[in-house]
C-alpha cells in the first residue's frame, strides 16, 4: 500500500490535477496496479462516477500526459492502464 499512498500524495500536490481528473485517479487508483495492466472501459468510469465520457477521455489524457497513468494496450473496446511504479515509488 506504501506505493499507492505515494502516488495519492505526488497527485494531489500537483496544481494541474483537475477535479475531474482527481475523481477518475481515485477511482482507478483501486482498481489498477503497478506490475499489470487493467481494462478500462471509459464508459464504465463514466458510468461509475456520473460524468460524461468527454470529461472522462480529458481526465484520463491529463493523468497519461503527468505519466500517472501508463496506457499499455487495447483489448477489445476496452484499453488497459496500469499505475506508473516510478511516481508511486517516490515518497
Amino acid at each position: 500500500m506504501y506505493h499507492h499512498d505515494a502516488l495519492s500524495r505526488a497527485v494531489s500536490v500537483d496544481r494541474d490535477i483537475t477535479l475531474e481528473a482527481l475523481r477518475v485517479f481515485t477511482y482507478l487508483s483501486r482498481r489498477l496496479c503497478f506490475d499489470e495492466s487493467t481494462p478500462v472501459l471509459q464508459s464504465e468510469l463514466a458510468e461509475a462516477l456520473g460524468m460524461q465520457r468527454p470529461n472522462v477521455n480529458r481526465a484520463i489524457k491529463l493523468l497519461e500526459n503527468k505519466q500517472i497513468l501508463l496506457r499499455d494496450s487495447k483489448l477489445g473496446r476496452a484499453i488497459t492502464f496500469r499505475l506508473n511504479p516510478e511516481l508511486g515509488g517516490r515518497a
